[in-house]
């Protein structure tokens, strides 16, 4: 043999003995890290930065158009960029950063790979999507990438082991349980699992499998950029900001887990999917009169029998405001109606019962901090409407009756990480001091992990950051 051909050979084996003595084994599968929410940065066609920014720029349009009813139709000139990996501000925002988690698989010999030049094992591969759109469609684009690199390859029994964060987490579900399918807008809902001949194992962290009620409290008063509080300076997302993206829809509280309850804290029956129900109480920037007078038709609108101005776009504002110039209340409606459908529907595809388990589920969440959970509806008197309660306080009722914050916390709130719950996050009850074992009522969990995490600094626990190092490794047959 060449003498140059031994070092090679001598050398190789010496890599690949440091690697696995190190608790490194080559040969793992290709691991795929999905974003949740707000997790990718959002970019024009100049590849200038629109997300993430805590000032809006007057080009600024992060919000989509709600000309159709076909929710796909809406689109603008923006585009996903890279995962959000770091921010360097010294009030940490309050969305997904991943350099964590690259760097937590990069300590374990894992090197990054790309979707045009790829490579079959020891690697992981970002996967950035724009996370305004449906869930379906960023579903699809996953499935495509997957087929892509398993073609690219020639690897056809390639299977890839999915990190997936917050919303990703119900990306990588409805790819692995429906493939590339597009969701049907009527009829029973089976899963075929066409996703699963390219996904060996799913780690879901922070994932709201049942939905949750931050989204809700999103669409009706929208959600602060930084740290969960209002501040000076920064432009926070508006409800009528949120309104225009899908993909919000589809966190809403699945049907059978939309708690709400009356000014005696007993249970309602409400359709959350029904946009007659958003009206009646109140709910959302269709209910606001700044919303609707930025509106083309605004005049013609009416509401609390009060005559709504309209404030026309001056070219001064940024540009959404000069596209819902250009939105009737009649396409805004309709949109809404739409979403609020689609969501539904999305919703059933994740709940469909299925007799098989062709991957592994992993579950990691948080389990220390009160999460909200459900909400109170009272009459409110003074303007004659209602009053929705998202928050721990005293409340009143009309007819006298008092609660105090501390049981009002206990009626609407539950163990999570701030945003989901353990009960969402495994799609079932959760019985204190229990094992979790099973994902739903009967697919079982490979592993499960709980820690005291926030939401968004789930991968920054070491403890967990154990586990799903660990588990990556691990073939099915070892899982104890």
């Amino acid at each position: 043999m060449h003498l140059s051909r031994r070092l090679n050979i001598v050398f190789i084996s010496v890599l690949v003995f440091a690697a696995t003595a190190a608790g490194q084994p080559t040969g793992k599968n290709p691991v795929i890290i999905i974003p949740g929410l707000t997790g990718t940065e959002i970019v024009d066609r100049d590849g200038k930065k629109v997300w993430f920014s805590i000032r809006r720029g007057k080009t600024d349009d992060l919000r989509l158009p709600m000309t159709s009813t076909v929710l796909s139709r809406n689109r603008d000139s923006l585009r996903a960029g890279d995962v959000i990996r770091k921010v360097d501000l010294k009030l940490l925002p309050d969305i997904e950063v991943y350099q964590s988690v690259i760097d937590a698989l990069e300590s374990k010999g894992y090197t990054e790979a790309s979707w045009t030049n790829p490579k079959a094992s020891d690697v992981y591969y970002v996967f950035p999507y724009d996370w305004r759109r449906d869930n379906v469609e960023s579903a699809r684009l996953l499935m495509q990438r997957m087929a892509s690199v398993k073609t690219r390859l020639r690897r056809p029994n390639l299977k890839f082991d999915i990190i997936a964060h917050s919303m990703g987490g119900l990306i990588a579900r409805y790819s692995a349980m429906y493939g590339a399918a597009d969701l049907p807008a009527e009829g029973v809902l089976v899963p075929t699992w066409a996703g699963a001949v390219h996904i060996n194992k799913l780690m879901m962290f922070g994932t709201p499998n049942e939905g949750s009620f931050s989204a809700f409290e999103a669409l009706l008063n929208g959600q602060p950029v930084i740290a969960n509080r209002k501040l000076p300076l920064v432009d926070d997302f508006r409800a009528e900001d949120i309104m225009t993206i899908p993909s919000l829809y589809e966190l809403l509280p699945h049907q059978g887990n939309a708690r709400f309850l009356d000014g005696d804290l007993q249970p309602m029956t409400i359709d959350i999917y029904d946009p007659e129900t958003w009206m009646k109480y109140g709910w959302g920037a269709l209910s606001d009169p700044k919303f609707l007078s930025k509106l083309k038709d605004a005049p013609a609108l009416a509401r609390t029998n009060k005559e709504i101005k309209p404030k026309p776009y001056d070219g001064k504002g940024n540009l959404d405001d000069r596209l819902l110039s250009q939105t009737t209340y009649a396409q805004a409606k309709a949109f809404f109606a739409s979403a609020l459908r689609r969501a539904k529907r999305f919703s059933l595809a994740l709940d469909a019962a299925s007799k098989i388990d062709p991957i592994q589920l992993y579950a990691y969440g948080g389990n220390c901090t009160p999460t909200l959970d459900g909400a109170v509806i009272i009459r409110d008197e003074k303007n004659g409407g209602w009053k929705t309660i998202l928050d721990d306080k005293d409340i009143k009722t009309s007819d006298g009756k008092e609660f105090k914050k501390d049981a009002v916390k206990a009626a609407i709130y539950a163990l999570g990480d701030g945003r989901v719950t353990v009960s969402s996050l495994i799609a079932g009850p959760v019985a204190e001091g229990a094992k979790i074992e099973f994902f739903g009522a009967s697919y079982p969990l490979a592993s499960s992990f709980f820690g005291c995490g926030s939401h968004t600094k789930l991968f920054l626990e070491k403890p967990i950051q154990d586990s799903f190092l660990s588990a990556l490794v691990v073939t099915k047959g070892e899982q104890p």
